[in-house]
């Protein structure tokens, strides 16, 4: 299987990953406005929620992440800018599931 093939078909699961996800997290976000800090950090604190929205969270940067590398992949000519751009992609990348993990983690086992 060709590399934009396996790019392609991912990309296609994670969307199919974050529909029921972004589903449930509008649900959830909706009654927010009316729970206070306290009760947002409770809720975060379930390790259910914890790890539904870390899947989605994740999910949704795989997805970013593919998405702008086709769009670098089919835009951009120039080599040297190309592979540039693919850095700053996976810098981002990495960084971001480095800071909702340890964001996941304090939350729900060190607050």
């Amino acid at each position: 299987m060709k590399k934009y093939t396996l790019k392609w078909i991912t990309q296609r699961i994670t969307a199919l990953i974050l529909i029921p996800l972004t589903f449930w997290f509008v649900n959830k976000s909706i009654t927010f406005s009316l729970m206070n800090y306290d009760q947002i950090v409770f809720f975060f604190s379930s390790i259910f929620n914890a790890i539904l929205f870390y899947i989605m969270m994740i999910t949704m940067i795989i997805h970013a992440k593919l998405g702008c590398e086709t769009i670098t992949e089919d835009y951009i000519s120039s080599k040297n800018y190309k592979n540039l751009t693919k850095l700053f992609i996976n810098i981002i990348t990495y960084t971001l599931v480095l800071i909702t993990t340890f964001s996941i983690l304090k939350i729900t086992f060190f607050l």
